[in-house]
């Protein structure tokens, strides 16, 4: 229905995704106003990118979308914040080399290109988790959710959420280690 310009598509996304999108936006802007207003950009955005763009997922290029859209609502509105936009979600919206500037392209795309591999590493090992700690880590790291939400979403106490994460992070810094990724 989108590569077909059929404004019937957006109220059949809203219908089929539109509440897992509301989850993404809302566990990031954490404003109601701001995340219904995301949700319109991310719609927008979306009917604007296809055609031409023929995601092989629809569904992860939607979350993708969102997130990315909540972050930068984030980002403006936090922009003398202390706290870097890379520490709520790593976001790909293949635009690194696009941001950075023509001056600062090679840097960009070496960057990205370390994102993807951190990106993957970290998705392999996600996977490879018990189907508990697989649930606290995706809430947790790709939908930024708080430890009090995990805790409540997966009926747990906030401690047991803590020490899983607690896990998973040092699981994960492990396996960076090992791949020779560690902070710069």
């Amino acid at each position: 229905m989108l590569n077909a310009r059929d404004e019937k598509a957006l109220e059949a996304i809203d219908l089929q995704f539109g509440n897992q999108l509301r989850g993404i936006i809302r566990g990031i802007v954490r404003d109601e106003e701001d995340a219904s207003e995301c949700l319109n950009d991310v719609y927008l955005k979306v009917w604007n990118a296809i055609p031409p763009a023929r995601p092989d997922n629809l569904k992860a290029f939607l979350n993708t979308v969102a997130r990315n859209t909540a972050l930068d609502r984030y980002d403006a509105k936090h922009r003398k914040s202390d706290i870097p936009r890379a520490s709520l979600v790593s976001a790909d919206d293949g635009n690194a080399a696009e941001l950075a500037g023509p001056e600062r392209t090679d840097e960009a795309v070496e960057q990205k290109l370390k994102e993807e591999r951190i990106r993957a590493l970290l998705i392999g090992y996600t996977r490879k988790l018990p189907p508990g700690d697989q649930k606290i880590c995706i809430a947790r790291f790709f939908y930024n959710a708080k430890l009090r939400e995990i805790a409540r979403q997966y009926d747990m106490p906030v401690g047991t959420v803590k020490s899983a994460l607690s896990r998973i992070k040092k699981g994960m810094a492990e396996l960076l280690h090992k791949e020779g990724i560690d902070d710069d």
